[in-house]
Formats: C-alpha cells, structure tokens, sequence
C-alpha cells in the first residue's frame, strides 16, 4: 500500500529569528567584499612602493610613498663607476627601471629581475651608432611586449643576495657582480617580499655631475645631433627650478638652471660644459644660499621623488620622443606666464634661444 504524501511543515520564523538571519547574510556578504578588496588593494598600494639604489652609498633604499621603509648596504658590478652601456662590460647601470620578475635562485639565494635595457639605453644606443637599425627595432619590440633580448647592450640585470664581498686569495673585494647589485641573503629577502612586478627601481650616482644624473633619470628626446631633457621640479614653499641639460654627438654637453620663487626669477645657472663647477665661461645670475654646490645637493635631493611623480602623472616611465613636445613638467617657460617675463632676455640668454 502506497504511503500517503504529507506536506512538508511551513518553517514559521519569529521576528527575531528573522532578523538575526539578515544579519549573518550581511556579515557573509561583507566578508566576500572584504576579501575581494584585500585581493585589489596590495596591487595598489604597489605602485606607491619604489626603490632607489644610490651608487656611491652603496645603499638600496626602499619607500612607500614619502616614507623611507628600510636601507640596505649592497655591492656593485665590477666596474662600479660607469653606467652600463653594453654586453661584458660589467658595470651597474643608471636610470630608472622596474622589476620585470622575481624568483630563487639556487646560486644567488634571490633574484629580482630589472626591464634593462629601458627605452632610454635603447634609444641611446642608437643614437651614440652602438647598435644597428634593425637591433633598435627588436629591442624596442622586446621591450614593449615586456621580455629581454640578448644583444649587445647586455641583460640580466637585477638586485639579488650573495653577500657584499667576495674573497680572491686573501683578500676581499667589495664590487664584485657582472652588473648587478649584490645585497646579504638576509636583506635580499625582505626587498623580495617589498617588491612585485612593475615596482619601479631608480638607480643613480650622486657623485657624478648633475647634467649626467639628469640625462640618465629624466624623460627627454633624441634629435639627429641633439639629446635635451628638460624637467620642472617643485622645490618646496613656491620654490622651482627648470633645468634643461643639453648633449651632443660631438660630446659637448651643458646644463641651465632657472629659479623660481612666487613666479619671478631668483637665479640664472648656467654650466656651458656640464661639470659641476662654475669655470670662467659660465654664468650664476641672481642669488642662491650656497652657490652652485649647494644648488645641486639640493636638485640631487628632489630629483627621484619628482621623476617617480612624472611616472604617475604621465604613464611614460621614461618614454624617449624623438619629435614631438617634450616631457617637461611645466612647459618651456615654467609656470605662471614664463620667466622672460621677469628677467631682461640678455640675462637668461641660452636658456631661450636668445643669444649663443
């Protein structure tokens, strides 16, 4: 015999119990949220975190934001001075890079892996006759699609550990890599962990000329004969300066310093051959605490936040034009209707085109 159906009892739920049902729906519906957040944020926030690498120092820096989150001793290639420029050269190289990877590394215990060549190396090759038509164009290609290419210019560049010295016979030897920058296992782990792909890496020298610094770290375009980076930085309480550094294929290069307080003119540099020091043919108008060294200390200082912030604004990471405007952070005359304005035109002289 056949059982006969019953209906299912009608659940009858109290005020209460309704309520507390809600409750725990939105509770779970917040967790998923909390957790969908916690998957984007870090990606975020990784694009405030950057590294600096001060050659001289020998110190790997890392912030987040303004803020100066740990430093670190490291050591350098084997020719620690020159910027790298080509394959078996063993020099670090200048500029400003990202990290392209990260993995272990059975002989450097680490190892996160640079974009070098960036566009400034590869345009700058070029442009100095190192590397062919046909080689600039891969690399450009190799670079856009975000892989390495072996060429002239070298690669495998990146931070990784192994200790600070090496030891040949019985002595040791501080700058001992093939390019890279050494750090001890222990430091190499936490600036693995800092770092993702994309975070950006500036390495410079501070001991070396200022137009050198500038002309490796700022955005900025070749000519045919003509290799000029222009680049406003904002020196704090309404205080600027607009620096254009000039080189050319036959190896003269100089660097112009205009400043600006309240959108009037303070001072007048000018560096005819670039070296950091004001010889008979160059030319301080106007006043500056210090003079010239005190001026580039200064300059040095401000340099990687405000090339970092033009990676933020503008999304170039030192894209190289060829034509075209340049990158300059606030146009050829500065901010607030332009310096000629404020000075007589013989007294800023090169830095318009005025006069030779």
């Amino acid at each position: 015999m056949a059982k006969k159906f019953k209906p299912q009892k009608q659940l009858n739920f109290t005020k209460k119990q309704f309520y507390w049902i809600l409750k725990n729906i939105f509770r779970f519906c917040l967790l998923l949220a909390c957790s969908f957040l916690l998957q984007i944020i870090p990606a975020k926030a990784n694009k405030a975190r950057w590294v600096v690498v001060e050659k001289s120092a020998r110190r790997v820096y890392l912030y987040e934001g303004e803020r100066e989150v740990a430093v670190f001793p490291c050591s350098l290639g084997l020719d620690p001075l020159s910027p790298k420029r080509a394959r078996g050269d063993f020099a670090t190289p200048e500029g400003l890079y990202q990290v392209r990877e990260k993995h272990p590394s059975r002989r450097y215990h680490l190892f996160v892996g640079l974009n070098y060549p960036n566009l400034k190396d590869i345009f700058l090759a070029r442009w100095e006759g190192r590397i062919s038509e046909d080689a600039f164009r891969k690399y450009l290609a190799a670079w856009s699609q975000g892989r390495s290419l072996p060429g002239p210019l070298g690669g495998g560049v990146g931070l990784h550990g192994g200790g600070l010295f090496r030891r040949q016979g019985s002595q040791l030897y501080r700058d001992w890599t093939h390019g890279c920058i050494a750090l001890k296992n222990q430091d190499i782990e936490k600036l693995y962990r800092f770092v993702s792909p994309g975070t950006p890496v500036l390495i410079y020298d501070r001991r070396k000329p200022l137009i050198q610094t500038l002309l490796e770290l700022a955005p900025g375009r070749f000519q045919e004969t003509l290799r000029k980076v222009q680049l406003w930085l904002p020196l704090g309480q309404g205080f600027g300066a607009d620096l254009l550094a000039l080189a050319r294929k036959d190896g003269l290069r100089s660097l112009e310093i205009v400043g600006l307080s309240q959108r009037r003119v303070v001072f007048f540099l000018k560096d005819t051959n670039g070296n950091g020091e004001l010889d008979p043919l160059d030319c301080f108008l106007g006043d500056f605490p210090g003079g010239y060294p005190a001026l580039e200390q200064l300059v040095l200082d401000a340099l990687p936040r405000q090339v970092l912030h033009l990676i933020e604004e503008t999304g170039t990471f030192g894209v190289m034009e060829e034509d075209g405007a340049h990158l300059s952070g606030a146009g050829d005359a500065g901010p607030g209707g332009g310096v000629a304005s404020c000075w007589p035109a013989y007294r800023l002289r090169a830095h318009h085109g005025l006069l030779p």
